[in-house]
């Protein structure tokens, strides 16, 4: 595999990395600026919405320009959006970056993606495609904990400052060692009548009712790891590399039963032990042993299931989706991805609602309900 594989895959690592990066001092966030964590909470709401919107819209207005040009240029914008955002006094400007870092950052991924695809054989773009998204979960794994870390040390904003290097630390990678990628003499043409297809809906509803369901607890995980177990700093940071390790597992399981299962009744199995496991995080509220060594274990070992299990349809569902109508399936998996950032907004907006009105131990009982729907949906769609 090329080496510029592997330096593409670090671009999605700053995605991933700058999208979450401040998640596990949220409580700090929101008292420095006067607000409660569920409205720091939308912060994250308003990135995922605006990517899910932008990133589309984004990619067709820039397809004419050289791939390579438009990375970097993303990949300087969002360094200096988050430089500027670290020092920003008031919640509301803080909003405002999050939007235009949506819209900026809107082009990495897409642009990493035809990159890392044009320069690799037919026969090896799943494999190259699957090491540049691997960039994302590592992000779990490294950057949002070593946030987390960096900002429990020197303060919440500066999580922002660690967002800005990293993403300026990748640029000189891409300009030496990614060649130029060919203009595209004219967009591609898609065919949105590939909607029509029962099992692309169905696809494209059950991923996003996925992070709909998953982000009430993702978007306030750090909040809830405080309430549930007392840790704090980089005891969080070192909880939410679970997110990354359980992902992996996910995505290893996920792609063997892609293979070896029917989608339809591969899906009923995963969603119904998704809600299972989405219910458990309010039987960890329940226990009322915060801060116990039990508590602790417990909350990682359910940190892990959850992302193991929100990710694992998705090597079948992106199968289904591809095979629906392989002409289209940059299309269709571009509106996959948009699916995914609106329900991890949407998510995050009914999470704030929840702890706003109720409290954390209602998102568990939440999730869990949400993922039932998708469970529903799989059970009455017809196995063909």
């Amino acid at each position: 595999m090329p080496l510029a594989i592997y330096i593409l895959a670090l671009a999605a690592f700053v995605v991933g990395t700058q999208s979450y990066v401040f998640s596990g001092l949220l409580t700090d966030l929101a008292a420095d600026l006067g607000v409660s964590v569920s409205t720091a909470g939308q912060l994250i709401a308003a990135f995922a919405i605006t990517s899910a919107i932008a990133s589309p819209l984004v990619v067709t207005a820039l397809s004419r320009f050289e791939r390579k040009k438009v990375l970097i240029a993303s990949l300087a914008g969002v360094s200096i959006i988050n430089l500027v955002t670290a020092f920003l006094p008031v919640f509301e400007g803080f909003l405002a970056a999050r939007v235009v870092v949506a819209i900026v950052s809107a082009g990495v991924m897409p642009m990493a993606g035809a990159i890392g695809a044009s320069l690799v054989p037919a026969e090896r773009q799943g494999q190259a495609l699957g090491i540049i998204l691997s960039g994302l979960t590592i992000a779990f794994i490294i950057g949002v904990p070593l946030g987390t870390v960096v900002g429990s040390a020197f303060g919440w904003r500066s999580t922002f400052v660690f967002a800005a290097i990293v993403a300026l630390a990748v640029i000189p990678a891409i300009m030496f060692l990614v060649p130029i990628s060919m203009v595209d003499d004219t967009p591609p043409k898609s065919d949105w009548s590939v909607l029509k297809k029962p099992v692309v809906l169905l696809g494209l509803f059950l991923i996003g009712t996925s992070f709909i369901a998953a982000y009430p607890i993702i978007a306030y995980l750090g909040p809830i790891i405080t309430a549930s177990t007392g840790l704090e700093g980089a005891g969080i940071g070192a909880m939410q590399s679970a997110i990354g390790f359980g992902s992996i597992g996910g995505l290893i399981v996920g792609s063997i039963l892609a293979d070896r299962r029917a989608f339809i009744p591969n899906m009923r199995v995963m969603y119904l032990l998704f809600a299972l496991v989405l219910g458990t995080w309010s039987f960890v509220f329940l226990t009322d042993n915060a801060g116990t060594w039990f508590n602790i274990a417990m909350v990682a070992v359910v940190i892990f299931l959850t992302s193991a299990t929100l990710i694992a349809p998705s090597p079948a569902i992106e199968k289904a989706l591809v095979q629906a109508d392989p002409k289209q399936s940059a299309l269709t998996l571009a509106l996959n991805t948009s699916v995914i950032y609106l329900g991890q907004g949407i998510g995050a907006g009914i999470g704030g609602l929840v702890v706003g009105s109720i409290g954390f131990a209602a998102l568990g009982y939440l999730g869990a309900g949400i993922a039932f729907v998708a469970f529903i949906a799989a059970l009455m769609a017809k196995a063909r």
